[in-house]
């Protein structure tokens, strides 16, 4: 584990909270230093760098200024954990958005799963990025190896029919098993996505289950205000493109991204690869999969209920319409 041999700043007025927790740093093997005030953390982290810092959020400063901004002035590159108790989530969350990496909320209820986080914030950004990656990889070669695991999971997640969000309705249609079909709400807008899959290819149920998932991170971004990636279907058409480049599947996918205002008749389109109307073509930077990929953004006026008819290059076909609730 990453904790062993760790050196540890411990910064909470809570005493009995924090003897706990120092009591299970060091069974686990790090080098802590623990203090109750700020004055004497900065002295602490100034004598000896500590590669975690571990903060009550609401220890007072004495400034106008959280103990988080503190040490993310002086000490930028060292992870920050917060602890909170649960009465307290609102500031947790504005933590995170400031630049924390984790938190850990009071009273703590499972010591095992302390220990696996701590483990992973003392980890360095690219050590994460390799166990994610890692991660993915095994499930991809459970996917590859028991395909009707894939079938079933890509059943439940790729559906057809009438769909309600916010004030949106969504009629979706497919003509064969091998095109997908996601949506997300933006606050009062929608963006959609319309893939179709080579239905020839043997990672294409692995790759079919990557995509429904790969808007899952943005949006949650995007609720958290900390990237506003989904305002772009452009960007966000790059963003697929990057992380199905990286999956390695060597396969290629059609995909198309719309979003759908509801304060205009207009739409913005970031196009890779599906074809149905002359302005579609347009905007069409080809198929995703491909290391060098630049999407054009496009925006439409448009009447609703909007109506397309959308197809890829291997005979998919999908039928769309959006209404909203004054259309």
């Amino acid at each position: 584990m990453f904790i062993r041999h760790s050196r540890i700043l411990l910064i909470d007025d809570d005493e009995v909270f924090r003897r706990q927790l120092l009591a299970r740093l060091e069974l686990w093997g790090a080098q802590v230093q623990e203090t109750d005030n700020i004055a004497q953390a900065l002295v602490l982290a100034g004598q000896q760098p500590p590669d975690l810092v571990l903060g009550n959020l609401m220890l007072p400063t004495g400034e106008p200024v959280s103990l988080l901004a503190f040490f993310r002035k002086a000490y930028p590159d060292v992870p920050f954990v917060v602890t909170s108790g649960l009465n307290n989530m609102a500031g947790v969350a504005s933590a995170l958005r400031a630049g924390a990496i984790d938190y850990l909320t009071k009273p703590v209820q499972d010591w095992s799963t302390v220990k696996h986080r701590l483990s992973a914030s003392l980890a360095s950004p690219n050590c994460r990025a390799q166990q994610e990656l890692a991660e993915f990889h095994a499930h991809m070669a459970f996917y590859r190896r028991q395909d009707m695991a894939a079938s079933r999971l890509l059943r439940d997640l790729v559906t057809s029919g009438e769909r309600q969000l916010g004030c949106w309705r969504l009629s979706l249609k497919h003509s064969t098993p091998w095109v997908l079909t996601q949506s997300v709400r933006l606050e009062q807008d929608v963006m959609l996505l319309a893939a179709e899959f080579d239905p020839l290819h043997p990672d294409t149920p692995m790759l079919m289950l990557l995509v429904a998932f790969l808007l899952n991170e943005p949006l949650r971004r995007f609720k958290q205000e900390q990237d506003p990636l989904l305002y772009s279907p452009a960007r966000t058409l790059e963003y697929i493109n990057q992380q199905l480049y990286a999956a390695g599947l060597n396969a290629t996918v059609n995909l198309m991204l719309l979003r759908l205002s509801a304060s205009s008749n207009m739409v913005e389109v970031a196009n890779g690869g599906m074809a149905g109307c002359d302005w579609l073509s347009n905007c069409n930077a080809g198929p995703l999969g491909r290391a060098l990929f630049r999407a054009s953004p496009w925006h439409q006026p448009c009447r609703f209920p909007l109506q397309l008819q959308l197809c890829g290059s291997h005979g998919g076909r999908i039928e769309l319409t959006a209404r909203r609730a004054d259309g």
